[in-house]
């Protein structure tokens, strides 16, 4: 079963997940958004997804690292956006 956890840090939106690579370990990735880009006037929205490399024990550690990831690179605005 897969997690997810949105977060709201400085000017973007950050989607977390967690997923079960289906070998007994868990995969995380990042999804971030302008938060300047979710407008009534844009059909698109660009995103920018990073994938975590390493392979976690659990959901728990997984989202763990996804969010941490997350709420770093959004502060210094190193999301490739």
């Amino acid at each position: 079963m897969s997690g997810y956890t949105f977060l709201d840090e400085g000017g973007f939106f950050c989607f977390c997940e967690a997923h079960d690579d289906g070998q007994g370990g868990w995969r995380a990735s990042v999804r971030f958004e302008r938060k300047s880009d979710h407008t009534a006037q844009k059909t698109k929205i660009p995103g920018m997804t990073h994938k975590i490399t390493a392979t976690f024990n659990s959901r728990d550690e997984a989202m763990s690292a996804a969010r941490d990831y997350a709420l770093d690179h959004a502060a210094r605005g190193d999301t490739g956006l």
